[in-house]
């Protein structure tokens, strides 16, 4: 799903209570949309949800760093070098370790989310209007309780 689709589906700017007419602009929603992402990301990684884990195979002692690699799951036997561009692997070879993966942000509203399971968009959508309305000082209290009771079901 792109962000478009979920503006649309969402129907995010009708539920904008913009009375100041800030007129939220692609670009605006987009840094929004960011900001639900990165929110959302940390909050499945605390709980080590599985759209948010990756896997990779060390198969010599330095590898280049994944281009989504965040950071490790655990205590691997693995040390960051060349100021995380390379990994080294203290472990016997070859030594698969998980890692949580960089969240993927959006810069158009063309680019797709960064999650497939169908429940994630609704919660963006939630979060992005709470952080909207927030920063345009909109008495959001009843809509952040409501997204995080949702994200404490995670």
């Amino acid at each position: 799903m792109t962000v478009k689709e979920l503006m649309n589906k969402a129907a995010l700017r009708n539920r904008l209570s913009d009375s100041i007419e800030s007129g939220y602009d692609d670009d605006e929603l987009i840094a929004y949309f960011n900001d639900a992402i990165n929110f959302m990301w940390h909050v499945l990684i605390d709980n080590n949800y599985y759209e948010v884990i990756g896997d990779h195979t060390f198969t010599d002692e330095i590898t280049p760093t994944p281009d989504d690699w965040y950071k490790a799951t655990n205590q691997a036997p693995l040390q960051l070098i060349e100021s995380g561009k390379k990994i080294k692997c203290y472990g016997e070879l070859p030594y698969t370790a998980r890692y949580y993966r960089r969240p993927k942000f959006v810069s158009t509203v063309n680019d797709e989310l960064p999650w497939t399971n169908e429940a994630f968009p609704n919660i963006l959508a939630q979060l992005t209007i709470v952080f909207a309305m927030s920063n345009h000082e909109f008495d959001m209290t009843v809509e952040q309780d409501f997204v995080e009771a949702i994200i404490n079901y995670l």
